[in-house]
């Protein structure tokens, strides 16, 4: 129970709330201070910067976002930022460019049913209904506890039970990471790659 208790804790993320993502346009300046407000908790180390002018102007040359409107960014803009704040964390800027171009093709879409805020609001309610993800990490440590039974309790075997979690945890991670960039792969392939595949199979 110990370890749920530590769990609950360390996945109290912060995260945008949908409500509260500005309906105005920003400023870059005012851009990177209500990022970093709001996602402060996210970050490992204090003087770790969640974004930097320098990012979003790189994100921008490398066409994962649209440029700015005489210097100011919408709320689309700031939705994009949030996915890519979270997938550079495992994916390459080309994955994430490929993810995000179908989006990135409706920027300027009112339709309520397809606008940027719809869906940001939609894969929200998803990504934070986590018991199943908690579930899942609960069950690989209580695995991991039962690891080297054969060793009497001890530092030595305390520190082999969680290197068998985190390295567990870490496989986890990595096939997924790996589940996602197959379908990233196949799904949205550039065309002129579409084309190519075609011509091979000719």
């Amino acid at each position: 129970m110990e370890f749920e208790k530590q769990l609950e804790e360390w996945m109290k993320l912060d995260y945008v709330l949908p409500e509260d993502l500005p309906n105005i346009e920003l400023y870059m300046d005012q851009v990177t201070t209500f990022l970093e407000e709001q996602l402060k908790n996210t970050k490992r180390f204090e003087e770790d910067k969640i974004f930097t002018k320098t990012m979003i102007n790189n994100y921008t040359k490398n066409h994962l976002l649209p440029p700015s409107n005489k210097k100011k960014y919408s709320r689309n803009h700031m939705i994009l930022l949030i996915y890519i704040y979270y997938l550079k964390n495992f994916l390459s800027i080309s994955d994430i460019k490929n993810l995000l171009d179908p989006l990135n093709e409706h920027f300027d879409d009112q339709d309520s049913n397809n606008s940027f805020y719809t869906i940001y609001n939609e894969i929200f309610k998803l990504e934070h209904d986590n018991t199943a993800i908690r579930d899942s990490i609960a069950d690989v440590f209580h695995k991991s506890e039962a690891t080297f039974a054969e060793l009497k309790e001890s530092k030595e075997k305390e520190q082999l039970q969680q290197f068998a979690f985190i390295t567990l945890l870490g496989y986890d991670i990595y096939l997924r990471k790996q589940v996602i960039e197959k379908m990233i792969d196949e799904l949205y392939q550039p065309e002129s790659n579409n084309k190519a595949e075609k011509k091979k199979k000719k």
